[in-house]
């Protein structure tokens, strides 16, 4: 297939939750939190990309949502993108990406990655020095993507270099037995999250709320659901009164 940045995008987005079979792929998100964005983003995108109508479902066994594609030819293309059928460990970007001088390619694989295995988050500055407001609301941005494989982790952050986005990247070690160490991207900071939302930019609708709140507000309560955040947005509901101390 003609590689674009809509496919791109797609690319990624399988590569953070998708799974392959023989038969078919599937991919399942968050039966909260990422409904919306499988209805508005992810569907219609393989349904576009692919020709074939991608309609997704709740799976309440397992809290998520998501679709089946039972399509072989489908089936050979994420194959032929080097996906196997246990990529928790080994998962990498696929080399048309890697070989691609477009940015916007780039930006299309990193975003979808993202927006399905990654985290925008905001914390409080508990350190001596910040002003009270940044001591008491959580307005600091970090972004996160925290998996398991470490070849994604240092092909995505060659990606990052190419775009210009600063960003860290730290090993975690797990003490559980049988369990792998954790590697994580960082990018942090104001002009960290603006420079993404410039270059990358979100489609998740869990991931947008968050930022929009954070520009509107100048920060953005924490474990708060993205229907709260909608009615934060939609001035019905104060976000300060997540704070007990006002």
């Amino acid at each position: 297939m003609k590689l674009t940045k809509e496919f791109a995008e797609i690319i990624g987005m399988f590569a953070a939750d998708g799974c392959l079979q023989e038969e078919y792929i599937c991919m399942w998100g968050n039966i909260n939190e990422d409904k919306e964005y499988y209805n508005k983003i992810v569907c219609p995108l393989f349904s576009k990309v692919f020709g074939k109508q991608v309609i997704a479902h709740e799976k309440k066994s397992n809290s998520v949502y998501g679709f089946y594609i039972c399509d072989k030819k489908i089936v050979s293309i994420f194959k032929n993108l080097g996906f196997s059928k246990n990529k928790t460990y080994n998962v990498k970007i696929p080399n048309i990406i890697k070989e691609s001088d477009n940015k916007k390619i780039m930006a299309g694989f990193i975003r979808g990655f993202t927006d399905c295995d990654g985290c925008l988050t905001f914390m409080k500055r508990k350190e001596k020095g910040y002003s009270k407001f940044k001591r008491t609301f959580n307005a600091y941005p970090r972004i996160l993507i925290n998996v398991v494989s470490k070849n994604i982790i240092e092909d995505i952050s060659d990606l990052l270099t190419k775009l210009e986005i600063d960003h860290s990247r730290h090993i975690y070690k797990n003490k559980r037995l049988g369990w792998g160490d954790h590697h994580v991207i960082t990018v942090r900071g104001i002009i960290g999250l603006e420079k993404w939302k410039e270059k990358i930019g979100f489609n998740s609708p869990a991931k947008l709320t968050k930022y929009f709140i954070w520009k509107k507000y100048g920060f953005c309560p924490t474990n708060i659901s993205l229907s709260q955040r909608k009615l934060i947005l939609n001035n019905k509901l104060d976000p300060n009164s997540f704070y007990s101390l006002l």
